[in-house]
């Protein structure tokens, strides 16, 4: 739970410029798994959706919000056959079951945040640039995208995860084509897994 606290003051420290701080967000996590991040953004307030493909990861996920999870959820069937949405009783949380790359039109500029645990550095080169694409439709234009990657001491040309370096992340075919650059926080919080840095 402390790197996901610390990944939430880094986001809102990176928003404090376009909305007050005890305005809650709304946060994409995109190809988002199980991860608990989505859980804890949304127990402190904020109204978080996350987009995978894997049905059994979007059930762990929905557990993390509780033992009623029939009861706390409910599902409908996406437009245009784009999977299954699940929608949390408070109103502030929403899983989308199915393709990240799909476009969404209910979601076009609907995000204050993207927040991007190594997704980015999971995926192929040549999915990188749609990738990027999908998400730029998707956040505000005064949005801030949070990307957490992964720094291989060695091996850095295999992958998944693939070794990420800044200009990676800004090539025109990746977040260049239609974010800003703002600053690298360096290491943010240790991995337990040797000869990675987070």
């Amino acid at each position: 739970v402390e790197a996901k606290q610390t990944a939430l003051t880094h986001i809102i420290g990176a928003t404090s410029t376009t909305s007050s701080s005890d305005t809650p967000l709304r946060i994409l996590c995109p190809l988002a798994g199980d991860d608990q991040f989505i859980h804890y953004a949304w127990s402190q307030g904020h109204d978080v959706t996350a987009i995978d493909i894997v049905p059994d990861a979007l059930k762990a996920m929905r557990f993390q919000f509780g033992e009623n999870n029939q009861e706390d959820w409910s599902s409908t069937s996406a437009s245009n056959g784009g999977g299954v949405v699940w929608k949390h009783k408070s109103g502030r949380a929403t899983l989308y079951e199915g393709d990240m790359l799909m476009k969404r039109p209910e979601l076009q500029s609907s995000f204050d945040v993207v927040y991007d645990k190594d997704s980015f550095g999971a995926l192929n080169l040549d999915m990188r640039k749609p990738y990027c694409q999908r998400l730029s439709e998707f956040v505000k234009s005064d949005g801030v995208v949070y990307v957490e990657v992964k720094n291989k001491e060695s091996g850095r040309e295999f992958g998944p995860p693939y070794h990420v370096e800044n200009n990676d992340l800004m090539e025109e075919m990746s977040f260049g084509g239609a974010f800003d650059y703002v600053k690298s926080l360096g290491e943010v919080y240790p991995l337990k897994m040797g000869g990675l840095k987070q």
